[in-house]
C-alpha cells in the first residue's frame, strides 16, 4: 500500500492488532479493552510516521495536500 517498507510494516502490525481486537470484542473477552488501546496506539504511531514521511521525504515535497 505504501512505497516505504517501514510504513507497510507498521500498517500490517496495526491491521493484525485490529483483527485480534475484533475477535476478542465479538467474544466479549475482557482482553478486548487493552487490545483496543494497543491498536489505537499503533494507529497513532502510524499516523505520526506518515506525517514525518510527508515532511521529510523529498518524494512528497511537491505534493499538495
Amino acid at each position: 500500500m505504501y512505497r516505504e517498507p517501514h510504513l507497510n510494516k507498521k500498517s500490517d502490525e496495526c491491521s493484525a492488532l485490529w483483527y485480534i481486537w475484533y475477535e476478542l470484542y465479538l467474544q466479549k473477552d475482557p482482553l478486548a479493552k487493552p487490545t483496543r488501546k494497543a491498536w489505537c496506539k499503533c494507529a497513532d504511531e502510524l499516523g505520526e510516521m506518515i506525517q514525518n514521511e510527508l515532511k521529510n521525504n523529498p518524494r512528497y515535497s511537491d505534493k499538495k495536500l
